[in-house]
């Protein structure tokens, strides 16, 4: 094995250790809050709160500043750069430290009209908890954006210990916050433990920075050739994410018009959902980017389709099993992670029947991450904004008419659906010079195995308990 490849393995088992840690972490953060809260109105107006701070954070740092900095980035180390690639860094760095502290501002200022359109369905006294808990959540994305920042130049020097630990560490304040405060001073001190979880987060990984020869100073660089190349590539980027967040909002404006609990239940579907894509799936894309921007930067088209081709294979091998166990065992496995405290069973069926329409949009998911860093690492911004405007089109279409056939289930499998049209656009737009990206399906046996043995264990439970498998009602 080339030391290259060595590099590429032990990264990749780092990362996907530190995903499946903090995944589980995150599991138990759910776990503790629904212990704390069930599926409560207090937790809906927290899930509501929280809809500003992931606007500004996904936005800004999650997808678009990330997405156009290590590219950017990994191309001046390529050609051995490495002083100019740390004034880029630090310049983009303090400018998107001032970009969020601005937009967290103006956001504070206007928490209240936010709060008013998006929170029609609820009560005077919830809009008002629902605007103090925003103002709160607001830091989150300004330390929270800093850490990111912060994983970006770490990912382009491909150095992953430090950035493994970081979600760790903002997991596990706010699971102390939901188990030793939030019963005492409620959904507060949840938020304020986000907060916190958000200053660790960046604050673990500056040791690490700083070993990299980066220095704090105060220059932006607006008129830096990379910086200026950083935002042109930026702002299709954040165009696209702006656009899919109008899907966010519109979920969560549908969600409020349903009976009280169904947002808590459609994202704790998510947050289970999300496991077998954050312990393998995004981790292996995030792994894999900087190598892939690498090659790129070098020409080195074969070995882009060849990581390309191999990763998805990879994927579709996970995928398709864990899909396949999530939609047949949704209700035991909700059961067995949530039903205690204040969630109770109905709880348990209104969110595994969200859960069991996620699950058909995880390969879908997998995919459009690993392709769309193929685009973003060969510089190519506008094709990915164009597919995604379409697909956000289909998204609210299908949302708005699901929502009143399934409830929080239509705009779960609105989602899916989704998810599933932007891998399949991106697969067969991607060009990779004059070639495609080639992807040969998995040998089928051991995925149809493990598929067939989930459908046994589902047949099973419904033997054992049917009552577990009654369909949630409406109202």
């Amino acid at each position: 094995m080339s030391s290259e490849r060595r590099r590429i393995a032990s990264a990749a088992t780092l990362i996907l250790v530190a995903y499946g840690l903090s995944r589980v972490l995150g599991a138990v953060r759910e776990l503790v809050i629904a212990n704390t809260f069930g599926t409560s109105h207090q937790i809906d107006d927290y899930r509501v709160a929280f809809g500003v701070p992931d606007l500004l954070f996904n936005l800004l740092l999650a997808g678009a500043i990330s997405s156009a900095f290590i590219p950017v980035l990994s191309e001046h180390l390529a050609k051995g750069d490495h002083q100019r690639a740390l004034e880029i860094a630090q310049r983009v760095l303090n400018s998107a430290i001032v970009i969020l502290t601005v937009g967290a501002a103006v956001l504070f200022l206007v928490a209240p009209l936010y709060v008013s359109l998006i929170a029609f369905g609820y009560s005077p006294h919830d809009h008002e908890v629902i605007v103090g808990l925003t103002r709160i959540l607001l830091l989150q994305p300004i330390f929270l954006g800093a850490g990111g920042m912060v994983i970006g130049i770490l990912t382009a020097y491909q150095r992953f210990f430090a950035q493994a630990l970081a979600p760790l560490f903002y997991n596990g304040a706010i699971i102390v916050a939901a188990a030793f405060f939030a019963p005492r001073y409620g959904v507060t001190a949840l938020a304020i433990g986000v907060v916190a979880g958000a200053m660790l987060h960046v604050g673990i990984q500056l040791p690490a920075l700083w070993r990299t020869g980066w220095r704090p100073s105060t220059a932006l660089g607006l008129d830096d050739p990379g910086v200026r190349k950083v935002g042109r590539l930026m702002f299709p980027i954040a165009l696209g994410l702006a656009a899919a967040q109008v899907n966010v909002f519109v979920d969560t404006i549908l969600g409020t018009s349903l009976p009280h609990g169904r947002v808590a239940a459609l994202r704790y579907a998510d947050t289970m959902a999300q496991l077998p894509l954050g312990t393998f799936s995004q981790a292996l894309a995030f792994v894999l980017f900087p190598f892939l921007a690498r090659d790129a930067a070098l020409g080195a088209i074969d070995s882009i389709r060849h990581r390309t081709s191999l990763a998805l294979r990879l994927n579709i091998f996970v995928l398709v099993p864990a899909s396949v166990g999530l939609a047949l065992l949704g209700v035991p496995i909700t059961a067995a992670l949530f039903e205690r405290g204040q969630f109770g069973s109905e709880s348990v069926r209104q969110t595994a029947f969200a859960l069991t329409f996620f699950s058909l949009g995880l390969a879908g998911q997998a995919a459009t991450a690993l392709l769309v860093r193929v685009f973003y690492a060969l510089q190519d911004v506008i094709t990915p904004l164009r597919i995604s405007l379409v697909v956000i089109g289909v998204n609210l279409a299908t949302n708005i008419v699901l929502v009143h056939l399934l409830a929080q289930g239509g705009l779960a499998l609105g989602t899916s659906i989704a998810a599933t049209l932007n891998a399949i656009l991106l697969g067969r737009a991607r060009r990779v010079g004059r070639s495609s990206v080639s992807c040969r399906w998995p040998p089928s046996r051991p995925v149809w195995r493990s598929s067939s043995r989930a459908v046994r264990c589902r047949a099973a439970c419904a033997r054992w308990s049917p009552s577990w498998w009654a369909s949630p009602s409406r109202a």
